[in-house]
């Protein structure tokens, strides 16, 4: 989607939104050691200065404050924000999503904010490149050969966080906290011949390879 300027962050419904990820990006007023305060992140925020990823805020955890270093006066600091699902009953019923509050670094409120909405509805639109990826958040597209499409599994060893299509269907989000370390593919997405995977990989992957077998790992039974 188009991105918004704003005083403040807006929320992911403020930008018309209902799933996904928000980037949230302005500019820090000077240079030091500071902490970073976000009131109400809804729900999980990678958080990098100049592009260098610095921490993560989870809202399960009750995190709201991240310490960090700015370089100078006008470096870059941009907040990711992933919606990990919504509360559909009783006092939690109306849960924005994104940053729901204020956001201040060393006490100062920040404002001048780009609010950029990431639906991920066509994971085909961002522009892939053959260069090689240190870390996330990057997209990664592969093919698998098929010669009889049928039910499977897609296993991603190695890999930490994200979301994962096959032929643009969505698959589902992925974690090495776990339990579950594979994703359900039904055969109907499947063709025979050349199929396209996308993954959307938040932090890094130890070897951008992923498997397809015919079991899943749904971790521990107990």
């Amino acid at each position: 989607g188009a991105a918004r300027r704003s005083d403040r962050p807006l929320t992911m419904e403020e930008l018309g939104q209902a799933f996904g990820y928000v980037l949230y990006e302005t500019a820090l007023p000077a240079a030091g050691d500071g902490v970073l305060r976000i009131a109400r992140t809804h729900d999980r925020a990678q958080v990098f200065v100049d592009g260098q990823p610095v921490g993560t805020l989870e809202r399960e955890n009750r995190e709201q404050a991240l310490s960090l270093r700015s370089p100078a006066a006008g470096a870059r600091l941009a907040v990711l924000v992933e919606n990990q699902g919504r509360v559909n009953y009783g006092a939690g019923l109306h849960d924005w999503k994104g940053i729901a509050g204020p956001v201040t670094f060393g006490g100062e409120p920040l404002s001048g904010w780009t609010c950029t909405p990431l639906p991920l509805d066509d994971p085909d639109a961002p522009a892939f490149s053959s260069e090689a990826v240190a870390a996330g958040p990057a997209f990664f597209r592969g093919t698998v050969a098929v010669e009889t499409p049928a039910d499977t599994y897609l296993h991603l060893p190695g890999w930490t966080k994200g979301n994962a299509w096959v032929n643009g269907f969505a698959l589902g989000r992925y974690w090495s906290r776990g339990p579950q370390q594979s994703l359900y593919v039904p055969g109907p997405v499947l063709r025979r011949g050349d199929n396209e995977i996308v993954v959307l990989e938040l932090h890094g992957c130890a070897d951008d390879v992923v498997h397809f077998e015919d079991v899943p790992d749904l971790g521990p039974a107990e």
